[in-house]
């Protein structure tokens, strides 16, 4: 299923990640051996080397496990009881494709920029998978329930709270932009071409890009 997600990705972006996901996932046990433990259900490690860098990608058994069944939904089901797992899973494996294109390309990535694509990446796979079941003006509830009722775990430092809160408000704005301009009115030639923009700008021009609609 992750490597399905990867798709979806790449195929809203016209890109193609060096690498699979799923090659990369591991499980608690090989997250201790590194020295890490899960602070939530999602996590992607980085490990340097001797110059090389090593990752890997946690996704905790529980999201592993109701991944199957997004297959089979209504948007109710969806969206009250996969849209965690679904949106868990979404980040983790956009912070993996987001990461190892820039890899190639040798350009740094702050964490601001990795996480608030990872909010525009939830948004845009969950809308686009109520959209192919003919569910598409669900996405004024899918985006309240991805950046409205959100609430961050307790034990982040204010920095990361801070980064976190202007992700969330930066990816709100957008999201809110792509429905109204692209979403509703069943424009998806346009959302596309809009979402590779923005993918394809540098840091600081994605960022101000971003504010724009904040």
């Amino acid at each position: 299923m992750l490597n399905e997600l990867q798709r979806a990705l790449e195929v809203i972006y016209g890109v193609s990640a060096p690498h699979k996901v799923e090659s990369f996932l591991i499980g608690p046990g090989a997250l201790a051996k590194l020295g890490a433990r899960p602070r939530g259900p999602e996590e992607l490690v980085l490990v340097e080397d001797g110059g090389n860098l090593d990752l890997g990608l946690y996704i905790s058994p529980e999201v592993m496990a109701r991944l199957p069944a997004l297959g089979q939904h209504g948007s109710h089901n969806f969206l009250e009881g996969l849209l965690p797992a679904f949106s868990t899973a979404a980040e983790g494996v956009s912070h993996f494709v987001y990461l190892t294109l820039q890899a190639v390309r040798e350009r740094a990535v702050s964490l601001l920029e990795l996480e608030v694509q990872a909010e525009i990446d939830k948004f845009a796979t969950a809308a686009l998978h109520l959209w192919k079941h003919g569910e598409r003006r669900q996405s004024t509830e899918l985006r309240a329930r991805l950046f409205d009722r959100v609430g961050y775990r307790s034990d982040l430092s204010s920095e990361e709270r801070a980064r976190y809160g202007l992700a969330n408000r930066l990816a709100r704005g957008y999201a809110a932009f792509l429905e109204a301009r692209f979403v509703l009115p069943g424009g998806l030639e346009g959302l596309l071409r809009e979402l590779r923009h923005c993918y394809r700008l540098c840091a600081v021009a994605k960022l101000d890009h971003l504010d724009q609609h904040a």
